[in-house]
């Protein structure tokens, strides 16, 4: 799904791709996800993006000057694009530019469908259509930090956790429809926890597979809930998220391991659902202020 969809919201058109392309796509929950750069191109690069029934932000991570650019084949005005701002597309609509210099761009996709999951998940009034605005540059430090946390996925996608970028999904379509929609979204919020069943059975899931690969909607099916009433229910029970859950008990094994073991530290890592030795040091350090050798040596002497 991800190539073929990909390929459709961002195919290059009249000339030959910029040679310093780099593409990378990620499926998060509903949401697809790409950064797509290139260097310095020889020559302005036209690119199309197919109509679809869904929503796309284009997060620019560097400068982007204003350039030719079409909508259903008509001339439109565009701004020009600051690091960290953001085009927000309706792409019921074709469009089409002629991009010049260097590009660093993430996207995020979500069909209309996404967004009417979303609503029945939380048992909202229909918010309507989202907002959108061709050629306008968009200004929103929460949307840009969502497109950030999703660029280390995009680097290493088989050490991603699909726990964390479904709720990178969650966050932004919460954020869309509270924000950007022509009638706004009200979330109430869930007065009841999980059942004792259902905690149990969520934490057995979440310390069968620290790495995090199992998702929120994995989650939500085994304990009959949908996955935003799931995630909602389990923060009521542990006063935490099933992430921020889970990265404690990571952190937790990890301390053992460090206290009574002679394991190197990049086993650790690994035996802990950490990507690597780099990721371990960096949770480690964040709640113990400490790195792992320096925990482990203190605890030793």
């Amino acid at each position: 799904m991800s190539g073929k969809l990909g390929q459709r919201l961002g195919r290059f058109v009249g000339l030959e791709e910029p040679r310093t392309l780099s593409t990378r796509y990620i499926q998060v929950a509903e949401i697809l996800g790409s950064r797509l750069r290139w260097d310095e191109a020889e020559c302005a690069t036209p690119v199309r993006m197919d109509t679809s029934d869904g929503y796309l932000l284009c997060l620019q991570r560097r400068d982007l000057q204003a350039i030719p650019y079409w909508v259903n084949g008509k001339p439109v005005a565009m701004m020009p694009l600051n690091r960290g701002q953001f085009l927000f597309l309706d792409l019921n609509e074709e469009h089409a530019s002629l991009t010049r210099g260097p590009v660093d761009c993430v996207s995020m996709y979500t069909p209309r469908d996404a967004v009417q999951q979303f609503e029945q998940e939380h048992d909202l009034k229909p918010v309507g259509s989202l907002r959108t605005a061709n050629g306008v540059a968009f200004s929103d430090h929460i949307i840009r930090s969502l497109g950030e946390a999703l660029v280390p996925a995009f680097e290493r996608p088989e050490a991603a956790s699909g726990l964390f970028v479904d709720y990178v999904a969650l966050a932004l379509l919460t954020h869309l429809t509270t924000f950007y929609a022509d009638k706004p979204a009200v979330v109430r919020p869930v007065a009841g926890g999980l059942a004792p069943w259902q905690e149990r059975r969520a934490k057995e899931m979440l310390l069968a597979n620290m790495d995090g690969k199992t998702g929120l909607d994995e989650l939500a099916r085994a304990c009959r809930l949908s996955r935003s009433h799931f995630a909602r229910a389990f923060k009521v029970t542990t006063g935490t998220s099933p992430l921020r859950w889970l990265l404690a008990r990571r952190l937790e094994r990890a301390q053992e391991l460090l206290l009574n073991s002679n394991l190197p530290i990049d086993q650790i890592a690994s035996h802990c659902g950490f990507s690597d030795q780099s990721h371990l040091t960096r949770s480690f350090l964040s709640a113990m202020n400490v790195t792992p050798g320096q925990w482990r040596r203190l605890r030793r002497s």
